[in-house]
């Protein structure tokens, strides 16, 4: 007589082994696939004349699933090291090295070269939309942080236009009622006050006027509810966004209730002031035209873009008050340059608010805004970017035992360059390019490839010629009436990364 199993009896039995064969096929049939993927990369480098990429050695040789090397990239962030360790990687491993996050493979560069090459030569060759898009779509699902392409070249050709006529953009009559308004938040005496929180709320100001047609007041000291719980939003949106970039997949283990709801007050906030604007420019359209707009004008799309361009603006608004207050916190510490920069301004124009044409020939405040080379280039706004790679591409150097070959770029890989490495590691900015030396850019040209504070190629900063111009008045100004910057910062510069790049401890200078 045969006794048969129960079913739970079967299943009783073969649980535990199905656990077992799991437990050691899967890592076996990964390890499998990784060892093909290596044997195919080397075979491609071989057919594209290519030499291997150098990878992360130590202890990451054997992190098969990258989870240790993202892991560490985390710690370094909480820790305010990111740069520090990036720095400490490049000299370790060159100007170009491969490394394993989460099973991506990412190449790290920060060779002039390979950046202009991405960013001009192969451009088409390269995406940003794979990696920005699940970030800032919730906030500004068309902007130009979104998109690559047709749309992405559509998108920015509207912002050019906006931008193309800077006279005609920027009033200097407005530019000096905000320098007013942060007149009033710097204390007398060359008593102390932090310099950086005062300087974003001028740049926040300045380019919410600019793009959404009103100031958010950030310096007014009756700012309503309103502005103010805009500007918290916005803060939180930058936050998260920055965060969610450095968490790549496990952005989504972590709750998001907070963020959302700061997108849907913001972006609330934002379609208001645009459905305005865009009212106020049709009725200026038909009143010239003498008719309507037009029947191929779409108001809700209209309102829809502006909102998306407002929103981008004012996204990457901290590029100019962090190049103001890494400005304040060199000057701090360099009196020489402080009573050059004062009198080259004094020398040039006088006491009296500078003109247009006066701002062209203001040289050394040109020559310190890129010594904003201490601040665009030592302290650059954007630290990191990166690209994804839409199909099977190269770039020049990094391979071999010298780094001298060119090495292969798959699809999907995603190429991660520093600005900040560039800038501080490269040999294009002579002697000593950790230190702050204005004079440096009397021989050197703000077009050089290692320099890319605005990034190059077709995705460089539209705003650029607009933030130059900017600065320039106000930093004209802030020296036409003060003459001596006081240093009271007592902790070393810590990195904070957000949208652009801050000190951790402030800026705490007295201005007399």
């Amino acid at each position: 007589m045969t006794i048969q199993p129960s079913p739970g009896a079967t299943g009783q039995v073969n649980l535990p082994q199905t656990i077992l064969l799991a437990c050691i096929g899967i890592p076996i049939v990964l390890l499998a696939r990784g060892l093909y993927q290596i044997q195919k990369l080397r075979t491609l480098e071989r057919l594209y004349g290519c030499e291997k990429l150098t990878g992360e050695s130590d202890h990451f040789r054997y992190d098969v699933f990258g989870i240790l090397k993202a892991m560490k990239l985390a710690s370094h962030f909480r820790q305010r090291t990111s740069l520090l360790y990036t720095n400490s990687l490049f000299q370790r491993y060159g100007e170009t090295y491969s490394s394993n996050v989460l099973g991506h493979r990412l190449v790290f560069t920060c060779s002039a070269e390979n950046i202009k090459h991405m960013l001009s030569t192969a451009f088409a060759d390269f995406d940003s939309s794979p990696l920005r898009k699940p970030l800032f779509e919730p906030i500004t699902p068309h902007g130009i942080f979104t998109l690559d392409g047709a749309d992405w070249k559509r998108s920015r050709e509207q912002l050019r236009n906006r931008l193309s006529n800077l006279r005609k953009v920027i009033d200097l009559g407005l530019c000096e009622q905000h320098f007013q308004a942060f007149l009033q938040h710097v204390p007398p005496n060359g008593q102390v006050f932090d310099v950086q929180r005062c300087t974003s709320a001028l740049a926040l100001d300045m380019q919410t006027r600019f793009s959404l047609g009103e100031s958010v007041d950030a310096l007014d000291f009756a700012q309503s509810h309103e502005k103010k719980q805009f500007v918290d939003d916005l803060d939180v949106i930058k936050e998260r966004i920055v965060r969610d970039g450095f968490r790549g997949p496990l952005r989504y283990l972590m709750p998001k209730r907070a963020f959302y709801q700061s997108c849907c007050r913001a972006r609330k906030y934002v379609m208001a002031r645009a459905r305005r604007e865009v009212e106020r420019q049709s009725s200026r359209i038909e009143k010239t035209k003498g008719g309507r707009a037009g029947n191929d004008f779409n108001e809700f799309d209209e309102i829809s873009q502006f909102a998306d361009q407002a929103m981008s603006i004012l996204l990457a608004n901290d590029s100019m008050s962090t190049t103001l207050s890494g400005l304040f916190y060199c000057l701090s510490q360099d009196e020489r340059i402080v009573k050059k920069l004062r009198t080259s301004i004094i020398d040039a124009i006088g006491l009296t608010p500078p003109t247009w044409s006066q701002l062209g020939i203001l040289h050394y405040v040109r020559w310190v805004l890129q010594e904003a080379c201490k601040v665009m280039r030592v302290f650059p706004a954007v630290v990191f970017n990166a690209r994804v790679a839409n199909k099977r591409s190269t770039m020049p150097s990094g391979g071999g035992t010298d780094g001298q070959s060119p090495v292969l770029v798959r699809k999907g890989d995603i190429v991660v360059f520093s600005t900040w490495a560039r800038h501080r590691l490269g040999k294009d900015f002579g002697e000593s390019p950790e230190k702050f030396y204005p004079e440096r850019w009397e021989h050197l040209s703000g077009d050089m490839p290692g320099f890319i504070p605005f990034n190059k190629g077709p995705r460089i900063c539209p705003g650029r010629q607009y933030a130059m111009t900017v600065l320039t008045y106000i930093v004209a100004r802030i020296f036409q009436t003060f003459s001596n910057v006081s240093n009271y910062n007592t902790k070393v510069w810590t990195e904070r990364i957000s949208m652009t790049l801050e000190n951790e401890n402030g800026v705490l200078v007295g201005l007399s």
